[in-house]
């Protein structure tokens, strides 16, 4: 029966966090991005309901002697989470024991345990604690706690069956530690290796949206960004702009001074594009050969010239020598256009609004701004 028990505690925790894992502590809690309180709230409201599960799946020792896992939950959330998700847990598990095995002293002594870890969270917070640190006191706290909690509860508050010997106790003690302890562990070994895969993940994505030579995003990340930004000017009506930008003469640099000179070329212009759109909230492109692009999801024809303007300057105070172009220089030819979507698909319209806009720059004499 013991090990019965054990198997279906631990299968249930498995379970429960392999499940769950992404909403906990994966990708899926980006999907609540803006909504932190809201996404805090209901993984309080999910390891409630582990805690609820726990307490209708106890172990029973030889001695008839229930063990719960009752603190589990709350300190999953005391380790991983925010101080909503823990105050979401501590009313909804009060409430979850009140009606479960109502007013006693098991639920006053267990209700004091939830109150005592929810300040500790509250602390660890607030010190911004490591996990390692908050499992190591809390474990202690809470089998400390449990601990001396059956004791009083057995020998001092309900009349016990029979006499209490050292041994008993010690092997309930013991019991409980067995369950609590790896049932702890299996949860952080679980967050550990969702968190672990969704960085290697993360890091595979952004190897295949990032342009070796230059570090910047390339093209086919740009074009998912620009249908992003496109669905969301339709939504908001704000205007999304879009810059086009050429390396004038860039055929001529290579066959002049070689291709090794020309991608050093190209990274010190990536350098500076990607500098002076930080700030501006830009994302910027290698959209092919020495064509490079920016989005600017929220800026207006006017902020995007006023920037197109200075990338030009900045470019030639860089002083990269060009003999085969008319400034003696590498400069810029560069191609605005805005919009606001009137359809999720004008993301097209925008490229060849700027494109045109590019040739246009390039036409008049090149090292300038069009739209």
């Amino acid at each position: 029966m013991l090990l019965k028990n054990i198997f279906i505690t631990h299968t249930i925790i498995i379970s429960f966090f392999y499940l769950t894992s992404s909403i906990l502590w994966g990708e899926a809690r980006q999907r609540f991005a803006g909504k932190s309180k809201f996404q805090e709230f209901f993984i309080g409201i999910l390891l409630s309901f582990l805690t609820i599960v726990l307490i209708n799946f106890p172990i029973i020792t030889d001695h008839g002697t229930n063990i719960q896992i009752r603190a589990l939950g709350m300190e999953i959330a005391a380790i991983f989470f925010g101080n909503i998700t823990l105050v979401t847990m501590f009313f909804f598990d009060i409430i979850a024991f009140y009606f479960i095995k109502g007013l006693n002293y098991v639920y006053v002594i267990d209700s004091l345990l939830l109150l005592i870890v929810l300040f500790l969270g509250f602390y660890m917070n607030y010190q911004k604690w490591d996990e390692k640190k908050r499992i190591l006191i809390l474990t202690t706290i809470i089998i400390l706690y449990r601990c001396i909690g059956f004791y009083l509860i057995d020998k001092w508050m309900l009349k016990p069956i029979g006499d209490i010997v050292l041994g008993r106790l010690l092997q309930t003690i013991g019991f409980w530690i067995l369950m609590f302890v790896p049932a702890l562990f299996l949860s952080y070994f679980i967050a550990y290796k969702t968190r672990n895969t969704e960085v290697k993940l993360k890091k595979m994505e952004n190897i295949a949206n990032v342009d070796s030579l230059t570090g910047l995003y390339n093209r086919r990340y740009f074009e998912k960004q620009l249908l992003n930004g496109c669905s969301k000017s339709f939504e908001s009506s704000i205007p999304m702009t879009l810059l086009m930008i050429d390396v004038d003469h860039f055929k001529k640099y290579n066959d002049l001074y070689g291709h090794p000179k020309g991608d050093e070329c190209l990274r010190k212009v990536a350098t500076n594009l990607q500098l002076e759109t930080t700030s501006e909230s830009g994302i910027v492109a290698r959209y092919g050969g020495e064509e490079f692009s920016i989005l600017l999801p929220k800026s207006d024809l006017n902020d995007a010239l006023k920037i197109a303007n200075r990338l030009c300057k900045n470019i030639k105070k860089l002083k990269i020598e060009h003999e085969q172009s008319e400034k003696k220089l590498v400069t810029l030819s560069i191609g605005v256009a805005s919009l606001i979507a009137e359809t999720e698909q004008d993301y097209l319209k925008l490229v060849k609004q700027a494109d045109q806009a590019l040739y246009k720059s390039k036409h008049n004499g090149r090292d300038q701004v069009s739209y």
